[in-house]
């Protein structure tokens, strides 16, 4: 097998599983039920041959076994065996449906009409209809796993794209489609979709490098872990390179260890985390951002730190790799106002525009009447701040800064800059009233779909996201269910809040936009911290 150059085009759909280096685990424990595995390496292709993925599937398939999975290990599977391995894999799960099952494959991949395909080493691609008549759609593995049934999948695609098909026949489109996951599933690529990504130098790529490095942190929730690669791969490669997550899992894992929450810890964490984020908002050089986020990835303030990353780096010359947006929803499903056809999300939100202007509506959900109308317009963007007529200020994502009256928020994260379907993330915050009063809210938001969405400013494409909460003075219960478009505008659709004691519904209020009128253009003026792309307004109408 001919030997690979030092650096060579790769994508990978990642989703959790590499290995863990042999002196991570002192004793391997013996095989359980509970952890299922198949690792699938091919690289013995007659034309453009790979030498990584069979040592790499092997290595794989060896530290899960330390980690207590039974492994069914394939190397240069041809399409029949792999379909099989496959069918097998979901079967497995299926008869120990409480398993957590984890997917490896290595090797070459495409993307064709929005669909990703595995290929065999006895592959012959020479025109597009081949690609699915030879191929493995990704949608088998998916499919097995949704009849499996079974509570958390991970599933890791390291598809190589240095041209599979030499001069005879190449795709249009670069790298692998962007998936939802499906129930239960994580999916991580080692790229952004519709990009391809340097491999590197060594014994392993710069994304499996990192994640090796990752799964070794005792205790760590599986998707701190890839919020780590990330940002380990990102500033590695200068920004060429951003790892990309799509998941809907419910439940936690960890790799070593258990992944268990201390509320009573993340309550000091989170003061802690207050205190340092008041003097990092600001800040201008990368590396304490990169520390900060590194902590924590998943802190009540990552979001907000993450942002403030972009921005420095921007100003530092970082081009970043963009994501190719997600396959169109269907015309049922999701149209653009006025427009009459599909809109999917971009990926590129807008930013506040000065003299933007909103309008809504406020409705007592339990008398169904309405109660109120406000209106909005911006004035202008000062740092990190929306300043709008009436003395109202928000944040660039649109959480609250101050309120007319006086009252105060600390900087939190409810809305954010960076929007995916299954995303989830934490929220707390320190409301103080003009009286002195302080309230104290916790949130754990995650973006639960993607749907149309009909109002009486018009019907848009956009994210749902779903958020419950807790007053921790009091103990009411705080739902939350907001639906924005950052690519149409930034300030929210529409918002339903509802709030309950032992059981009891004490209020429910809906907000939705009734006008909406854009802003000036931004001036053409390099980056500045503070102000590219943002994310929604909001007026709460308690809390």
């Amino acid at each position: 097998m001919p030997a690979r150059p030092p650096i060579h085009r790769v994508i990978a759909l990642g989703a959790c599983l590499t290995l863990l280096p042999p002196c991570a685990l002192a004793a391997p424990p013996e095989p359980v039920s509970g952890r299922i595995a198949l690792v699938v390496g091919n690289g013995a292709y007659s034309a453009a041959p790979l030498v990584n993925p069979a040592g790499d599937a092997r290595a794989v398939a060896a530290r899960l076994r330390e980690a207590g999975f039974r492994v069914d290990l394939k190397i240069d599977a041809p399409r029949r065996e792999l379909q099989e391995a496959i069918r097998g894999f979901g079967d497995a799960l299926a008869r120990d449906n409480r398993a957590v099952g984890v997917f490896y494959y290595a090797g070459h991949g495409v993307q064709l009409n929005w669909r990703n395909f595995m290929l065999p080493v006895d592959a012959r691609i020479q025109r597009p209809a081949d690609i699915a008549a030879q191929g493995v759609d990704v949608g088998l593995l998916l499919e097995s796993l949704g009849r499996a049934r079974n509570p958390l999948n991970l599933v890791i695609l390291d598809a190589c794209r240095n041209n599979p098909f030499g001069r005879d026949f190449r795709t249009d489109d670069r790298g692998l489609s962007q998936l939802d996951a499906p129930p239960g599933t994580l999916l991580a690529y080692a790229t952004a979709p519709g990009n391809t990504a340097d491999d590197g130098e060594g014994e392993h790529g710069l994304y499996t490098e990192n994640l090796l490095k990752e799964m070794k942190v005792p205790g760590a929730p599986v998707e701190d872990v890839f919020k780590r690669v990330r940002l380990a791969v990102r500033r590695a490669s200068a920004g060429a390179q951003i790892p990309w997550e799509s998941t809907s899992l419910e439940g936690d894992f960890a790799f070593v260890g258990a992944s268990v929450r201390d509320l009573s810890r993340e309550q000091k964490e989170f003061e802690a985390d207050l205190a340092a984020w008041n003097t990092l908002r600001e800040a201008s050089t990368p590396e304490p951002l990169e520390a900060f986020i590194r902590q924590r990835p998943s802190g009540k303030f990552a979001e907000l730190a993450q942002h403030r990353l972009d921005l420095v780096l921007r100003q530092r010359g970082e081009k970043p790799v963009q994501a190719a947006p997600p396959p169109p929803l269907g015309p049922e499903m999701c149209v653009a106002a006025g427009e009459g056809r599909t809109a999917s999300y971009s990926g590129q939100a807008l930013p506040f525009r000065p003299g933007e202007r909103y309008a809504y509506r406020h409705i007592d959900l339990l008398r169904q009447t309405e109660t109120a109308r406000s209106r909005d317009t911006v004035l202008r963007i000062v740092g990190d701040e929306v300043h709008y007529d009436g003395g109202k200020v928000t944040d660039l994502f649109g959480n609250q800064v101050r309120a007319p009256d006086g009252t105060r928020w600390t900087p939190y994260q409810f809305f954010i800059n960076d929007y995916a379907l299954g995303k989830r993330w934490p929220a707390q915050f320190i409301v103080s009233q003009p009286d002195g009063r302080q309230v104290s809210i916790r949130f754990e938001l995650r973006v639960a779909a993607r749907e149309r969405i009909t109002l009486p400013a018009g019907t848009f494409d956009s994210y749902r996201i779903e958020a419950r909460g807790v007053d921790l003075a009091s103990g009411a219960q705080l739902e939350r269910t907001a639906w924005v478009a950052p690519e149409r505008l930034r300030g929210f659709l529409a918002m339903e809040n509802t709030v309950r004691k032992g059981g009891t519904l004490l209020s429910g209020e809906r907000i939705e936009l009734t006008e909406y009128a854009a802003g000036a253009a931004p001036a053409a003026t390099p980056a500045v911290p503070g102000q590219p792309p943002p994310a929604g307004g909001w007026r709460p109408s308690f809390y």
